[in-house]
């Protein structure tokens, strides 16, 4: 599902979120029947009970590291990782909705719900403030538009704030050029660990991979470099499957690694993945929400993915609005100097919390 979301704009940096976007379609699925739920179901890789038990246990299994969102805003990352989760569904005044849909939502995901005007500025702001809230201000505003025919909106937040196990000293950061995908070269920081690390790395058909955990080895982000002249958006799923099967092997060599501080965030507008994947429910299909009939017609995710020497701080909004209608070797040398991918991942569950595709790492105003 990561892959098909960063090629939807495969020529800018996208910070995905496969786990946000899981979730949410799975609150959506509680409420849809038919042609719809199947398509649903068969997007997100599971069906009735079990996808909702699912989805539970894969949610459950963060819980243990929640915590405060705004800790992204401190100087400091925590010295333990944070990942705060958060779902909501926000109904229209108007929405006679079907309480066997509200509790399910409540009792599988713990979303909390709320009645405003979703036609009207201050619906908007309802919206703008659980967006910022739950992000700890990396997502200042929903990415839904008021509309007099809106009915139902459905949110999940996660917010990600983590310290490298062995970060990278700041005096060592300098000016490296990086190619941009257009071929033009530019200057940006590159962080250094300036001596060999014992580094856990997967080379798979010139792909090369490191694992960077975060302190307490719970999580970790898996460093993905393509080979030179091949775009990261190549990868296909076979290739990262056998990359995390070497990586998940723990065979670790010495490595030099360099790699740019990241700033970057973007917006993906899910309605072209939807007409692909689900085009039923664009159309309708979601009789177990309420007797009117709505469909899907404003899908987003907002990502955000900040990595430096001390750590990584991300966040993901999803927002679905339905309207009416071995060996000793010597170290190796591993520069990121060119667009790869980033993988943020529960160890624990394999889950993807996040997959991003910098093809920038200078912080673009979208």
């Amino acid at each position: 599902m990561g892959l098909e979301l960063i090629n939807l704009q495969p020529e800018v940096t996208t910070v995905t979120s496969p786990a946000s976007l899981q979730v949410a379609l799975s609150m959506a699925a509680e409420g849809a029947e038919g042609q719809t739920l199947s398509e649903l179901e068969a997007l997100i890789g599971a069906t009735g009970t079990g996808r909702s038990d699912a989805m539970n246990a894969l949610m459950t299994a963060l819980e243990d590291l929640d915590g405060d969102p705004a800790v992204v805003q401190d100087d400091e990352l925590p010295e333990t990782p944070m990942v705060h989760r958060a779902d909501r569904l926000v109904l229209d005044d108007t929405l006679v909705v079907k309480q066997d849909f509200v509790d399910a939502l409540a009792r599988h995901y713990g979303a909390t719900s709320e009645t405003t005007d979703l036609g009207s500025e201050a619906g908007k702001a309802v919206l703008d403030s659980w967006v910022n809230e739950h992000t700890g201000g990396l997502v200042p505003q929903s990415a839904i538009k008021p509309d007099p025919g809106l009915r139902l909106v459905l949110q999940d937040a996660i917010v990600l704030a983590a310290r490298w196990q062995d970060p990278y000293y700041a005096a060592l950061t300098s000016p490296e050029q990086f190619t941009l995908p257009t071929g033009e070269v530019v200057d940006l920081d590159m962080m250094d660990t300036g001596r060999e690390r014992d580094t856990i790395y997967a080379e798979v058909d010139g792909w090369q991979a490191v694992r960077l955990p975060y302190t307490g080895g719970r999580l970790h982000a898996d460093v993905i470099l393509p080979p030179l002249g091949t775009a990261p958006t190549q990868a296909s799923t076979e290739l990262l499957a056998q990359l995390q099967g070497q990586l998940d092997a723990d065979q670790s060599r010495l490595v030099i690694l360099r790699m740019p501080v990241v700033d970057a965030t973007s917006k993906l507008d899910l309605r072209p993945f939807l007409s692909e994947h689900a085009p039923s429910a664009l159309a309708g299909g979601f009789g177990g929400i309420a007797d009117e009939d709505l469909a899907i017609d404003q899908a987003a995710q907002q990502g955000v993915l900040a990595i430096d020497e001390e750590g990584t701080i991300a966040a993901a909004v999803t927002e679905i609005g339905f309207p009416v209608s071995g060996t000793a070797q010597p170290p190796l040398k591993l520069t990121v100097d060119r667009p790869y991918l980033v993988h943020i991942a529960d160890s624990t569950t394999g889950w993807p919390l996040f997959l991003a595709h910098i093809a920038d790492p200078r912080r673009m105003n979208n």
